[in-house]
């Protein structure tokens, strides 16, 4: 079958009005929503999605279980071999997302409203702490002076915040995380110390500070690498005795701490879980045998 020039560009003119129109009513449904970071930031929040996408599915009761199950994009559906165009759009808006927290910032004044002592690794800018991931690892002089000041408090766990790899994620969920955290550890029984927070840290910081202190552990809560449209998403790291370069397999992590993925009371009240098991047993990480779930 063939088209003659005249019946292809009238098939292009529709599609190009139909593609326009359905983009006018998106737009006009759309919420506004400021940048990553700053001042406010924005949650990576999904928009609902309708409840599948895929042509003549074959077992099609179970999609909506399946899709609801998952913010994932399942049952997206597809044009010929090729991404859905709004599909395809949504990918791109997720990947900016993703950049946007990556380069996001957690204001200033945000650890002294949160009653954090604020300390700095040794990166003296977002760049050398993309670049230089050891340079996050470790305080700065006067940070590591700061943290002296406390040297041997002992508390039974030592928090700290940092704005990892997504500062957003922080702006949006570290308030709640941390509020969850503290009452949930004194409910537990546990004693906490001096709060601290850190600017460009990397997970690894948390053991000199620990070490520092003298604390039984450590938790920070950490902006974690962002993925598909999560950059909203945090981790709670734990680590047991900590001490200096302590390997991850020695520590346990509770991610995607989010509105729509673990919420602050269960994360907050695992970690009190993970805690208890692993100062009782002088180790943490793998050698506990759990995970999300598993008893």
């Amino acid at each position: 079958m063939s088209y003659d020039e005249a019946t292809l560009q009238s098939i292009v003119d529709a599609v190009v009005r139909q593609l326009a129109a359905e983009g006018q009513r998106a737009q006009a449904d759309a919420l506004p929503a400021g940048p990553c970071g700053g001042d406010e930031g924005h949650a990576c929040t999904a928009d609902p999605r309708p409840v599948h996408n895929v042509e003549r599915p074959v077992y099609e009761a179970i999609l909506p279980r399946v899709v609801g199950l998952t913010p994932s994009r399942v049952a997206v559906g597809r044009a010929g071999n090729r991404f859905r165009t709004d599909l395809y759009l949504l990918t791109r808006e997720g990947q900016a997302d993703a950049r946007d927290a990556v380069h996001s910032e957690v204001p200033a004044d945000w650890p002294a409203r949160h009653g954090l002592v604020a300390l700095t690794t040794r990166c003296a800018d977002r760049h050398e702490y993309l670049l230089f991931p050891n340079h996050g690892r470790r305080l700065d002089d006067l940070s590591r002076a700061t943290v002296e000041a406390h040297r041997n408090t002992r508390p039974d766990v030592q928090i700290i915040v940092g704005d990892g790899l997504s500062p957003n994620a922080i702006v949006q969920n570290g308030e709640s995380s941390l509020v969850a955290l503290k009452r949930a550890l004194a409910a537990g029984g546990l004693r906490t110390g001096v709060d601290f927070y850190v600017k460009f840290a990397r997970i690894g910081v948390a053991d000199e500070i620990g070490v520092l202190t003298g604390a039984r552990a450590s938790v920070i809560l950490v902006g974690e690498r962002p993925g598909l449209g999560t950059g909203d998403s945090l981790s709670f790291y734990i680590a047991v005795a900590p001490r200096l370069d302590q390997d991850n397999a020695e520590k346990n992590c509770i991610s995607n701490v989010r509105p729509i993925g673990i919420k602050p009371d269960e994360a907050a009240a695992q970690t009190v879980e993970i805690l208890k098991r692993g100062i009782a047993r002088g180790v943490g990480g793998v050698a506990l045998g759990l995970g999300w779930g598993r008893q």
